[in-house]
């Protein structure tokens, strides 16, 4: 609701320019019929008819003006046309008296004079008020002065009596109606103020009841300190979020410090205080708080001083919201985006590192090869290929970070995996350790890719071992468990059901919570330098979340470490047993092979790699040249295919776009990363055959012969 007094003031500006607006329609109207009917008739002189002449311009441009800017007529407007009517009537009633000696010529004007104070006290609202209204208040005189000044004498008696009754009776006028607005305007005044002060009132009791609801209402602690008093109002969220009785602290303003944390205390003390005694109002501190129970949580406070008109404090009000939830959140989405951003690192340096890698490696086999007779030579050709494999392996931990490794998941109990892997456990660790592994035999069977999950378990049990130089305990166990909502809050990406949770316990040195946090980050280790590389643990982190799983570490310095893996309960289908074929022999064919790779020496070092193993091959190093080569040699027996490719087709538009030209095309992929052409969700997709990069020759003549026989 608008004020009352706002309201009246905007009911006299509104009456104000109307008058005005009507003064100037009579004005510009008057001068305009002034104008052609005393021309007419000859009853006014050539000055006369100029000075009208000029009041119909001025009052049709003051129209103009009203109508554009109707808000400047009470102000601009009224004292323009007030000081322009002194003139005005001033000059015409001259004109005329001297145009025609007679007193009553000038009665047209003069007689203007007296509705000339009416609409200056009316519609002048404030604009130098006073100072136009003693020029008005005098308006007649130059009038006055002049026939005075110019009376014959034989008449000079009476007109002096007429001059003079009609100043003493206009001076009058002016001075009552001056009292007379003077007062009205004070009444008004008056009326408003008390108005005003009701308003307020009824205001500050709405306010009050607002602000004790908004205290009800809100999840936030409202406060209000009163400076001078040395009280303070809490609501009731001080007893619900931070266990303190509101009224048991309504007396104590010291009170509030004692919940701040020791850490935060001094500088949030500080940055209050230094606001209350600058000329700033506002203040806001985010800081830890120490509940009555002893929780700690984080808040955000925010406060505005109240001063008075001397500038001294006299209130703080404000509000303490809890952000606790709000900071985890915000640190796991850092953490996320930082994890995201390495990933989209780590898969442009693989695709290119792993391009040169496979030809390093297959250079290196060549020549390891060709100098069978010379050991020297030899030696130093698989040193190199022992290298570029160590590349490799370094490359793919990233990839597994990355969640860019394509996964092929099988369904597997997790009792069998463990007793699996248990051989490999031992020999890895030292004979001071002692191992308990493994699970019940009701635990849930999982769906997973078995060589990642082996590689992560072996991560972890390295970990543990080099966490215990001096012996220990090493426990690996599978559990299930039901995750609920409250569960997985805090999990990203995870949801409410069943897992089964593989855990890996040691007994070593652990670590403290700032360590702890940064375990999963990449490249961070606290082993020394050649030691580690940091990724075991990326590594597990990429798999798992590449999984739908998660992954916990919970250490203690000088307890140990437990490494906690939550994978998803696979249905309860029935479990396929793994078949392994034995080992066929290597052998070529003679197929033809069109291979399309965008690197010109992986292309070559391919081609040539598969022609002396007997087939019959055609290159492209973009997939609109490969269709091009299909369309001119005809039909092909196998496409080997890069999936990242320039050119706007990738290897998996590639295939379609064949396939599309000759039905039943047997497509072998390769890459050093997948991106979404073919694996989806991490896995490969039904029926696609890929062979990673690097590779060497035995692999890649036995992965394109497994394909053109499948």
């Amino acid at each position: 609701m608008a004020p009352i007094n706002n309201t009246r003031d905007d009911h006299r500006q509104r009456q104000a320019r109307d008058i005005v607006l009507i003064a100037l329609i009579i004005a510009f109207l008057g001068g305009l019929l002034g104008v052609v009917f005393g021309i007419m008739l000859g009853t006014v002189s050539e000055g006369e008819a100029w000075i009208i002449g000029l009041l119909v311009v001025v009052t049709s441009g003051l129209l103009v003006f009203v109508s554009l800017r109707p808000l400047i007529a009470t102000r601009v407007i009224t004292a323009i046309l007030t000081i322009y009517f002194v003139f005005h009537l001033n000059g015409g009633a001259i004109l005329a008296y001297k145009a025609s000696g007679d007193l009553v010529r000038t009665v047209p004007y003069i007689s203007w004079f007296y509705p000339l104070i009416v609409f200056h006290q009316v519609t002048n609202l404030g604009f130098y008020k006073r100072a136009i209204s003693v020029l008005v208040s005098l308006s007649p005189t130059p009038t006055a002065v002049y026939i005075l000044a110019h009376s014959s004498d034989s008449i000079a008696t009476g007109t002096t009596d007429a001059i003079v009754t009609f100043l003493f009776s206009f001076f009058a006028f002016a001075l009552c109606f001056g009292l007379f607005t003077r007062y009205r305007d004070e009444e008004i005044q008056a009326a408003a103020r008390a108005e005003e002060a009701e308003r307020r009132e009824a205001e500050l009791r709405v306010s009050e009841e607002r602000f004790r609801l908004l205290g009800l209402a809100t999840n936030d602690l409202i406060w209000d300190a009163d400076l001078q008093a040395g009280k303070i109002w809490w609501s009731e969220a001080l007893l619900d979020t931070y266990g303190y009785d509101p009224q048991a602290f309504r007396t104590n303003m010291n009170a509030w410090e004692t919940w701040l944390h020791p850490e935060d205390r001094g500088r949030v003390i500080a940055g209050l205080n230094a606001v209350i005694e600058s000329d700033d109002n506002n203040w806001n501190s985010e800081y830890r708080m120490v509940c009555a129970d002893g929780r700690v949580l984080d808040v955000v406070d925010r406060g505005f001083v109240c001063r008075d008109d001397a500038g001294t404090p006299v209130r703080v009000i404000g509000s303490t919201t809890d952000v606790t939830d709000l900071r985890v959140l915000e640190r796991k989405l850092r953490q996320s985006q930082k994890m995201e951003a390495i990933g989209q690192l780590t898969g442009g340096i693989a695709h290119d590192f792993n391009n040169l890698l496979t030809i390093i490696v297959g250079n290196a086999e060549l020549l390891a090869d060709l100098l069978a007779n010379d050991p020297k030579a030899r030696h130093l050709a698989e040193t190199t290929m022992l290298a570029a494999e160590s590349g490799a392996n370094l490359t793919n931990r990233l990839l597994s970070f990355a969640r860019l490794q394509p996964l092929a998941p099988k369904r597997l109990r997790p009792r069998d995996l463990l007793a699996g892997i248990d051989g490999l456990i031992r020999r890895t660790i030292n004979e001071d350790i002692e191992i308990t592994n493994g699970s019940k035999s009701d635990v849930w069977p999982i769906e997973v890719d078995p060589s990642q999950i082996e590689n992560a378990l072996l991560n972890l049990v390295i970990n543990a071992r080099d966490a215990m130089p001096d012996g220990g305990h090493l426990n690996i166990e599978a559990t299930n468990v039901t995750l609920l909502e409250d569960d997985v809050r805090h999990y990203e990406g995870m949801q409410a059901g069943r897992y089964v949770m593989i855990a890996v316990s040691d007994t070593g040195h652990g670590m403290p919570r700032h360590i702890s946090e940064r375990a999963f980050d990449p490249f961070f280790t606290t082993k020394e330098v050649g030691k580690g590389s940091g990724l075991g643990l990326s590594m597990v982190w990429g798999f798992m979340r590449q999984s739908n799983g998660h992954a916990r570490v919970y250490s203690e310095p000088d307890v140990g470490t437990t490494v906690k893996l939550y994978f998803p309960a696979a249905g309860a289908s029935e479990m396929s047993e793994d078949s392994q074929a034995p080992a066929a022999q290597v052998v070529g064919g003679t197929e033809r092979i069109l291979v399309v790779e965008d690197d010109d020496m992986v292309r070559k070092h391919v081609s040539a790699q598969l022609a002396a193993a007997g087939y019959a091959v055609k290159e492209a190093a973009t997939g609109a040249a490969a269709l091009d080569v299909m369309e001119q040699t005809g039909p092909i027996d196998l496409l080997f295919t890069d999936v990242v490719m320039p050119g706007g087709m990738n290897g998996g538009q590639l295939a379609e776009a064949a396939r599309l030209r000759q039905p039943g095309l047997k497509v072998l992929f390769t890459s050093g990363y997948t991106e979404d052409a073919i694996v989806h969700q991490g896995r490969l997709d039904p029926g696609v055959t890929l062979l990673s990069k690097p590779y060497r020759r035995a692999e890649l003549v036995a992965k394109v012969r497994h394909a053109l026989d499948a």
